[in-house]
């Protein structure tokens, strides 16, 4: 039979310096040798994993949080948010001074200064100045930067899948309240990813089984964040890093090393798929 295996990237397959560790490359690499095959499965937008899957060599995905799902270049499932809805979040977020990001199938929008930061994620424009800023004052710059949303004349007919919205987990409550038609999956203390009720990595994975014909017995998932936990329990096994939140360790069938310690290649061999 053959095998599935769904990573995650922040905090997983790359680590806090937004690289990936050479062990995870190695990993990956004789995963695919050993007719494992490896899929993606990310809150990132489609433009902000690019240089990951090229990295790997990996042509398949699920991006935000499973409202798109790719495999080989074909579009699987897509799921974008009501215009009038997102019309809303945004209003809510510029009352409430929170910053906020949209996010589309080939673009994302936000202020000028946020979008030149597509290469990587959100974090990569903080991410350069991490050698010369300390971490405080990295947090205040990026609230600062999209503090402004974007202009609706940038997005006007486009559809948008996923809303990240800068947020304490605290000020999420009355968001939620608020929007019952929206799912919120957060994967850092700062931000808050927003998409469709019902919907999470989960169901991407369970598209893509369906397309590929995999039982869900021969499915692996590894992640780190409580966006990951739809995942984890949707898979046979699910894996946590050890970096991961507590939340995530408690529902994995296993806790792996940290990113950083070669927690993919770990975790993989302990399973004996390399």
């Amino acid at each position: 039979m053959t095998k599935i295996v769904f990573f995650d990237i922040d905090g997983t397959l790359v680590n806090k310096r937004n690289t990936i560790p050479d062990s995870t490359k190695r990993a990956v690499k004789k995963l695919k040798e050993n007719g494992v095959i490896p899929v993606i499965a990310t809150g990132r937008a489609p433009l902000l994993i690019d240089d990951i899957r090229e990295e790997l060599a990996i042509d398949s995905y699920i991006a935000m949080n499973g409202q798109l799902v790719m495999h080989k270049g074909n579009v699987l499932f897509h799921n974008p948010i009501q215009t009038e809805t997102v019309d809303r979040l945004t209003d809510k977020a510029v009352n409430q001074k929170n910053g906020i990001i949209l996010c589309g199938a080939k673009d994302i929008y936000s202020n000028s200064i946020v979008s030149l930061a597509k290469r990587s994620s959100v974090w990569s424009i903080l991410k350069g100045l991490g050698k010369i800023v300390p971490g405080h004052l990295q947090l205040s710059l990026f609230k600062k930067l999209i503090r402004k949303p974007p202009n609706p004349k940038q997005y006007e007919g486009k559809s948008i899948y996923q809303v990240i919205l800068e947020t304490s987990m605290e000020e999420e409550t009355a968001y939620k309240d608020a929007f019952p038609e929206l799912h919120f999956a957060r994967s850092n203390h700062y931000t808050v990813d927003i998409i469709s009720a019902g919907i999470s990595k989960a169901t991407g994975i369970e598209v893509f089984l369906k397309e590929l014909g995999i039982s869900q017995s021969e499915t692996y998932g590894f992640g780190d964040s409580p966006n990951d936990l739809e995942m984890l329990e949707y898979v046979q096994t699910g894996v946590a890093m050890d970096n991961g939140w507590d939340s995530v360790k408690e529902v994995a069938d296993y806790v792996t090393a940290s990113v950083d310690e070669d927690g993919i290649e770990k975790g993989l061999r302990h399973f004996n798929l390399i």
